[in-house]
């Protein structure tokens, strides 16, 4: 489900009547269901499927989650808290903060640290998509370090690793005409080094007088 869709759908969402939809169209109920499973964007293998798919023949049960939404979009349209308990704790969500600098208006309660962080991480990833989409790992071999892209295809986390793969890239690419210098190198200074070729006159021997 499209970004700007998402919260227009939960509107309408938090006012369905599962019974009444579940007695009308024959497609009306299907249909809500598919929405469902596309906004929460699940992988076929996952198992929350069998549990999407189990509501359509437990309309009460539906609408029980339906009445959850309607009761946290009624917080945020007050403008009051919203608390969400689970197996693990509970989700807070106070919409009087939602927009304003400084306090963070969602928090979880009763969940161990690295819980609460990988929580909190979770949604800013999700609230800032195209930022989060910037998150790249360097392609320089030697470094490989997950950095945050200034501009679109950036490949490398700074200058340095860029040169360096550029560098690299060069060195392979150039491997025969690299080789040849070198070998043309070589034999000009092994040539500097050896005796130019020719016989050498033999000094004339000294004439004795008897």
């Amino acid at each position: 489900m499209k970004k700007e869709r998402v919260l227009p759908w939960l509107v309408e969402l938090s006012c369905v009547n599962a019974a009444s939809l579940a007695k009308g169209r024959p497609g009306d109920l299907p249909n809500l269901i598919y929405e469902l499973r596309q906004w929460l964007d699940l992988e076929p293998d996952e198992p929350l499927n069998a549990e999407v798919s189990d509501l359509e023949k437990k309309p009460a049960r539906l609408q029980a989650m339906i009445d959850r939404v309607a009761e946290l979009l009624g917080a945020v349209a007050d403008r009051k808290s919203f608390r969400a308990d689970y197996s693990g704790g509970s989700v807070i969500l106070d919409a009087g903060k939602l927009g304003s600098e400084g306090g963070r208006a969602l928090s979880y309660r009763d969940a161990n640290l690295e819980d609460a962080v990988l929580r909190v991480a979770l949604d800013d990833l999700y609230e800032d998509v195209e930022a989060a989409l910037r998150i790249q790992r360097c392609e320089e071999p030697e470094c490989l370090r997950v950095f945050l892209a200034e501009r679109k295809n950036q490949k490398y986390c700074s200058h340095r690793c860029a040169n360096k793969m550029a560098s690299r890239v060069y060195r392979k690419t150039h491997r025969k005409e690299r080789a040849e210098r070198e070998r043309a190198r070589y034999e000009h200074q092994v040539k500097g080094r050896t005796a130019p070729s020719g016989r050498v006159a033999r000094r004339p021997r000294a004439r004795v007088e008897s």
